[in-house]
């Protein structure tokens, strides 16, 4: 397995598979590049797959400190630096699509060929002018998410990961498994049931005190002003079913990112490159080749 160290001795593991343009395949939080396995040997046949996982996450070693959006992006810059890729197309889901918002921030958009940003918001907390943020699902009063609910959510990782883990795992699938209780139920079936247990053995892996320093730095941010400097075609995907984000949310991101075009996958959640792969990669490969 490849690994390289990051400028403060972090050592972090990458998947590479592939030859042709390069794609960098950019996973969420509690995830790993596993979560693309569905991806690598489908693009792999016309683009060289680079797949990180984040400092914490997979095979990574973790870090006691700079456990932050801007410190990915960071790791990011140099392991296409040490590869001596000066130009990719990044595919970011969830986490991975605000890891590209701080890089296009921080570094623009010169080594960026295109972007696929999967299931995302480039602000999670709703506030007065942003209604676009996490939905009631995750509140505990079943309204709209807030730093209250921020803090109840933090609370859970941190008391019991065990449990929660299986929850994100959960929550990445299909809105309609939630009855009026909240309560999680497996007896339909919908895309993804087969990968459960591989999703609640890849999200228990992780540990809760990292998994909660990240997601601070996830909530934190607000990227709307970062959009209008995506200067590269990004194709904006979001599942129809997902516990997530309201297609307004992608409506607004498509007015703002100018060359930018939207695509909802039917039936399916947060995770609907796991979901419906096929659709997926067939959609992703067209867009790259355009």
């Amino acid at each position: 397995m490849p690994f390289f160290t990051s400028d403060d001795g972090v050592r972090l593991h990458y998947r590479e598979s592939g030859d042709g343009p390069t794609v960098v395949l950019l996973h969420g939080l509690t995830a790993s590049s596993r979560y693309f396995q569905k991806q690598i040997p489908a693009l792999a046949g016309n683009f060289r797959i680079i797949a990180p996982d984040f400092r914490g996450h997979g095979e990574s070693a973790a870090s006691s400190d700079h456990l932050t959006l801007p410190r990915l992006a960071m790791d990011l810059k140099q392991l296409l630096e040490e590869m001596k890729i000066t130009k990719a197309s990044f595919i970011g889901w969830s986490m991975g699509a605000q890891v590209i918002f701080e890089y296009i921030k921080n570094y623009s958009c010169n080594d960026i060929e295109k972007i696929v940003v999967i299931d995302m918001t480039p602000r999670l907390m709703k506030t007065a002018d942003w209604n676009c943020g996490l939905p009631g699902v995750f509140s505990r009063k079943q309204g709209d998410f807030g730093h209250e609910d921020n803090l109840y959510l933090l609370s859970l990782m941190l008391d019991n990961w065990e449990v929660y883990s299986r929850i994100v795992a959960q929550r990445i699938l299909n809105k309609s498994l939630y009855n009026e209780k909240m309560e999680f139920s497996t007896a339909a079936d919908f895309k993804g049931k087969d990968d459960l247990p591989w999703l609640y053995e890849e999200t228990g892996k992780n540990k809760a005190c990292i998994i909660a320093a990240f997601w601070i730095s996830m909530a934190m941010q607000d990227y709307r002003p970062v959009l209008p400097n995506i200067a590269v075609p990004c194709l904006l995907t979001y599942g129809t079913e997902s516990n997530y984000y309201p297609p307004e949310n992608y409506e607004y991101m498509q007015t703002q990112i100018p060359h930018s075009r939207v695509v909802p996958f039917a039936g399916c959640g947060h995770a609907l490159h796991i979901q419906d792969p096929e659709l997926f990669n067939k959609e992703v490969i067209k867009f790259l080749q355009s």
